[in-house]
């Protein structure tokens, strides 16, 4: 009798906690979404502002490898992977509401369909600028953001396979790590901005030409943290362990509070004062 009524308890407790789990999994997901969309008003506010005064010499006030004279391919990528990272940043957390997911299919088959192509062009924009023009941060910043076009190209091409074979489990898991990956330049931005919160406006280990050594590890770990958070989230819901989940808990707080700092500091040091 004991041990029956201590099980019932226990799988109570595992059942608050995953409930838990799952609500904060959203709110962190939802203050991203915020974030996100936030850089979205940002691109289209001032690079929009831009197109339509021509005045296009101020693109390098915020872009060391802006506008290049001379360069027309390479300008034309700017233009083209700024305009399709509002396509991909506004359109892409469409795809995980459930309500539009059921109400509308149809707009979901066909946002994720733009989202996944538009991401693979966004991508190899991306690609010729650095390999064209030389990437922030020297060899470091090349090779970190080779690796997150590479991970953007692999998991977006396995979440439409899995999508193709009805394989629906699957392919929320590779939607969402996709998501992440061309979420990067995002969360390029937030690790700096988390940074400068944490270190009280001091940031060590940066510099102007991005390779301090924060600067080196943020080329890669603007790809591996957010998908090493993840993955610790896809474990820590999957796994029996009553501690584990609510570690897991307690570490969506922590970072939920975290990406609302971050956020307020991007806005603050690097979109406010181009606005």
């Amino acid at each position: 009798m004991v041990s029956d009524l201590q099980a019932a308890q226990q799988a109570g407790q595992l059942t608050k906690a995953n409930k838990r789990l799952k609500k904060l999994s959203q709110v962190l997901f939802a203050i991203a979404v915020i974030g996100q969309w936030m850089f979205v008003y940002y691109i289209v506010a001032f690079y929009g502002g831009i197109a339509v005064s021509g005045e296009y010499e101020k693109v390098n006030e915020a872009l060391g490898h802006g506008i290049i004279k001379g360069d027309s391919m390479g300008n034309l990528m700017l233009g083209v992977h700024l305009a399709l990272a509002v396509v991909v940043t506004f359109g892409g957390p469409l795809q995980f509401s459930a309500a539009i997911r059921k109400h509308f299919p149809l707009f979901h088959r066909w946002n994720g369909r733009i989202f996944y192509l538009t991401a693979f062009v966004v991508t190899f924009a991306g690609l010729y600028m650095i390999y064209t023009r030389g990437a922030h941060g020297g060899i470091t910043g090349l090779l970190g953001n080779t690796l997150n076009a590479a991970l953007i190209i692999t998991f977006s091409t396995l979440a439409w396979r899995t999508a193709m074979q009805r394989d629906f489990i699957a392919h929320k898991k590779w939607a969402i790590r996709a998501f992440l990956m061309v979420s990067g330049v995002w969360f390029f931005r937030l690790g700096y901005g988390i940074w400068i919160l944490i270190t009280g406006f001091t940031a060590p280990g940066t510099n102007g030409n991005l390779n301090g050594p924060f600067d080196i590890f943020l080329s890669f770990g603007h790809s591996l943290v957010p998908l090493l958070i993840l993955e610790a989230y896809f474990y820590a819901k999957q796994h029996s362990s009553l501690r584990i989940k609510r570690f897991g808990v307690g570490a969506l707080i922590g970072l939920s509070l975290l990406m609302i700092g971050g956020i307020a500091m991007i806005a603050l040091v690097f979109w406010a004062p181009h606005l």
